[in-house]
Formats: C-alpha cells, sequence, structure tokens
C-alpha cells in the first residue's frame, strides 16, 4: 500500500472511527427512527388536530451519509410538511441570490393563526413556525418516558430552537438525548432473555445525542423552472427527488430591509443518495478532512465545502469507482486551494450558488493553510520508501494542529475588530509565520518536508507585494483624479 495512502488510514482508524460498539451504535440509531419515522408522524397529526402532517421524513447529515466521525451523536431529519407540500399549496419566484426563493402560500385558510394583513410570504413562515411548535410538544409527550433500546436507553434533556430557547425564528430545532447503557439487575425473573451484557463495576458517561430537525415543503423540479439554471434540470435524480424549501433566509441587506425574505433551496435528498453511493475511499478522504479541519474551525472551512469538494472530485471519475485514498485526498484538497484562492466553489448540483464563504478577515490564512496542507500531504505521495514508518510524518501533522490550537483565541479574535485591509492582511500574515515557527522543527525533522516552511514564507511574501502594489495603485488613480481636472 503507498506511504500516503497508510498514513491517511491510520488516521482515519484512530481519530475518525465511532468510540462505541457497532451493537451500540446500531442501537442508538434504531431508537431515533423509531422515535422520528414511527412515533412522531401520528402523534402530530392527533396533537394538531389534523392541520398539519408529515409527508415524508428525510434522513440529512453526515451518520446517514456515512461519514460522521468519532461519536453517533447528531442526527439529522428533514420534516416535509404535507399542507405546504406541492404546486397547488406553494408558489414560488426568483430570491435575491442564486439558491434562494420567495415563498407564497396559496391557501392560507388552513392555519388558524394567520390574519388578514399578513402577506403570503408571511403565512408561509408562520405556518412553518407552527409546525415547529406542534413538533416540539409531540416529542415532549413521547418522551415522557425513556425510549429503550436492545443495549440502551434514550431519555429527553432539552429541546431548544437551534440551541436558543427563546428566539422563535430559527429554522432548525434541536432534541438532546441523553443515551445511557442498560444495566443487569441481581435477580432476574425466570424465563426472561437479556439482549445485553452486565456492565463492568466501572460507571459510563452518558451520551449526549442532538436529533436536528428542520421543516420544509417539497415541490417538484418543475417548480424551480424560472429559479435554478438549466443545469439543474439535467442531473436525473434531482428531476426524480425534487427540491425542498427551507425556512432559513440568505440574510442578504435587501432580505433583512424587507418583510418578505427569500428562503434556500435545498438539494439534500439528491445529495444524500451520491453521498452514499461513494466508493469508501472517498469517504475515508473526506472524514479524515473533518476530522483535521475541526481544529481550524475558527477559519470557516466547514464540512459542507469539504463535502462540495468530494461530490466534485468524485463526479470526474465516477461517484462509485475505486480510487486510491491518498489520490482523493490530494484531488479534494486541490480544489479546496482553488477556491481559496479565487473565494469561490461552485454548489454540486446549483453552480450558480457560491458555497465558499470565507470572511476576508480570514481569506489569507485559509489560502495559506490549503497551500500547506497539499504540499505536506503531495510531499508524502512522492516517497517512494514504501517501508517507513508513518510516524515520523504524523508528527508534522501534529505538530500544525497543535501550533494552530495554541494561536487560535489570537485568530479568533481577528473577527471582532473592524480593519482595513492592509491591517487585516498584517495580522494574518503574522499569526501564519508564528504558527509555522512552532511548526518548522518537525517539518526540518524529515528530510521529504524541509523545503516546506521556505516555500510558505515565499507565498507570504509575495502576497506581501501584491497587497502593497494594490494599495499603491489605489492611492495613486485617487491622486489622479483629484489632482487631473477631466478634459
Amino acid at each position: 500500500m503507498p506511504l500516503l495512502d497508510r498514513v491517511v488510514r491510520r488516521i482515519h482508524d484512530e481519530h475518525c472511527r465511532f468510540r462505541l460498539s457497532d451493537d451500540e451504535v446500531k442501537d442508538i440509531e434504531d431508537m431515533v427512527l423509531h422515535l422520528v419515522k414511527d412515533l412522531l408522524p401520528g402523534r402530530l397529526l392527533n396533537d394538531s388536530g389534523g392541520r398539519y402532517s408529515i409527508a415524508e421524513v428525510i434522513e440529512a447529515g453526515s451518520y446517514f451519509e456515512q461519514t460522521k466521525i468519532q461519536l453517533p451523536n447528531e442526527f439529522d431529519f428533514m420534516l416535509a410538511v404535507d399542507q405546504l407540500s406541492g404546486e397547488e399549496s406553494i408558489f414560488l419566484s426568483e430570491g435575491c441570490k442564486p439558491g434562494y426563493a420567495h415563498v407564497r402560500v396559496t391557501e392560507p385558510q388552513i392555519w388558524d393563526t394567520t390574519s388578514s394583513d399578513d402577506d403570503p410570504e408571511r403565512r408561509f413562515e408562520i405556518a412553518l413556525l407552527q409546525f415547529n411548535m406542534y413538533v416540539r410538544e409531540s416529542l415532549k409527550l413521547l418522551l415522557l418516558e425513556p425510549l429503550r433500546g436492545r443495549f440502551g436507553q434514550l431519555e429527553i434533556k432539552e429541546i431548544v430552537v437551534r440551541g436558543k430557547p427563546f428566539k422563535a425564528f430559527s429554522h432548525v430545532q434541536t432534541l438532546t438525548l441523553l443515551y445511557s447503557e442498560l444495566r443487569c439487575t441481581d435477580t432476574v425473573e425466570p424465563g426472561t432473555t437479556l439482549l445485553y451484557e452486565r456492565l463492568s463495576t466501572e460507571q459510563k458517561t452518558d451520551i449526549e445525542v442532538c436529533v436536528d430537525l428542520m421543516s420544509c415543503c417539497h415541490l417538484p423540479l418543475s417548480a424551480f423552472k424560472n429559479i435554478l439554471p438549466e443545469k439543474c434540470f439535467e442531473n436525473e435524480a434531482l428531476a426524480a427527488n425534487g427540491c425542498h424549501v427551507v425556512l432559513k433566509s440568505c440574510e442578504s441587506n435587501s432580505c433583512v430591509e424587507s418583510q418578505g425574505k427569500c428562503r434556500l433551496i435545498s438539494y439534500t435528498k439528491t445529495e444524500q443518495g451520491c453521498m452514499k453511493r461513494l466508493d469508501v475511499s472517498w469517504k475515508v478522504a473526506y472524514r479524515m478532512l473533518k476530522w483535521l479541519f475541526q481544529y481550524t474551525g475558527v477559519l470557516e472551512v466547514d464540512t459542507y465545502k469539504i463535502k462540495t469538494a468530494v461530490l466534485h472530485c468524485s463526479s470526474v471519475r465516477g461517484q462509485g469507482e475505486a480510487v486510491p485514498v491518498g489520490e482523493g485526498l490530494i484531488a479534494i484538497l486541490r480544489v479546496l486551494r482553488k477556491s481559496a484562492f479565487s473565494d469561490n466553489l461552485p454548489g454540486y448540483f446549483n453552480p450558480s450558488l457560491n458555497v465558499w464563504s470565507v470572511r476576508p478577515c480570514y481569506h489569507y490564512l485559509v489560502k495559506y493553510e490549503m497551500i500547506f496542507l497539499l504540499k505536506l500531504f503531495t510531499n508524502i505521495q512522492k516517497c517512494r520508501d514504501e517501508g517507513q514508518n508513518e510516524d515520523v510524518y504524523l508528527d508534522a501533522i501534529n505538530a500544525w494542529i497543535y501550533s494552530f490550537c495554541s494561536h487560535a483565541v489570537e485568530i479568533s479574535k481577528m473577527a471582532k475588530t473592524s480593519t482595513s485591509r492592509l491591517e487585516q492582511f498584517n495580522w494574518q500574515g503574522n499569526a501564519f509565520l508564528d504558527i509555522l515557527k512552532d511548526t518548522e522543527p518537525a517539518l526540518k525533522n524529515n528530510v521529504v518536508f524541509s523545503w516546506i516552511p521556505f516555500q510558505l514564507k515565499c507565498h507570504v511574501l509575495c502576497d506581501v507585494f501584491k497587497v502593497l502594489s494594490s494599495l499603491f495603485m489605489e492611492k495613486i488613480v485617487s491622486w489622479l483624479r483629484l489632482n487631473i481636472p477631466l478634459l
């Protein structure tokens, strides 16, 4: 096996695998699915007096994509509201940003909380918020007693709106459950079959399991004819699954100032299918990058950006096609580096949507991070000594992580200070050079990485000239405008 593949798989096996047995993972999954798919729809229909029902429960998020790392403690679902799904219930128009749409309710009479003063867009928001309220109350009633599985049980801790109990106008509600293992008692009734083993005397800590529920409406792809680009309609899976619209608004200035906010168009169901079909090597590379970037999360390179890069790379080779895990990793990092330079990463299903949203205060740090990681793993890939111990290469990766974490507080403060472009560059450049200085000894201990510090300093120096030249030219243009009259 190539050296880079061994390094990536070792990181994956040590840091990304679930820290629970397969039986416990399956037990948690079964209980959560039973709650959300089997119990919730009937209870909600009853509690709402038939006003609301769930048309479909869509599995979403990394657990169901088989890319979750470390613990099975987050489950994401989308709840399609039956009364809001279909072109006869909803009218769509183009939003103020690509990937968003204005949504209007065509049959407002089914909701008794709307008033004649509410416009059709406001009625859509009110309807979903009322649906969310019924979901929360139904879940509380369903969990008056813990859910019991084969090896453990789930009991409710709280249910909040995106972690903020008093913020009613959010598009996600989070149910937090506590998973604890069942314990055998000393006395067991005759004829009882135990489906779990006696635990050791060592007490195990309960695990918090978060279930995120996002309400939405479902519409066929034809309803988005004048909203989505033509390329979307060429995707057979998207045509079969349609799209969903959620409450999340685009937060642009025009939306903030307007009462009628445009809402995010979601491709989750089709996206899930693509991720599940990926060859396991792509998933290993993806999980490894998720683990690595969680330490630099302040830089806003979130999992959705990585996933979009994975989908772009895998589509070139064929999503079900096998690929050496090291090659897959390098391909993903190249896409991320290109995006860091251009500040653009087209959406996989909607190329008019830019999913690369990194603030200027982190632009250069993200750019240097991508250059560093690509150089690091490319150099390992070039090493042909298959018998080398992976530890010497892992030392450099760990040194990078430790160094970044030691500067994380300083880096996070950059977003809180409004400064000029030159000051932002100075802060980011100096922060990166400090991180590189701490990492340099580990890099120079290995001849494969010895030139990386010098190469990265050259990148920073090039940006110094670019930034200063740009500012100098701006000043010249400004001076000419003030001192030379128009002819």
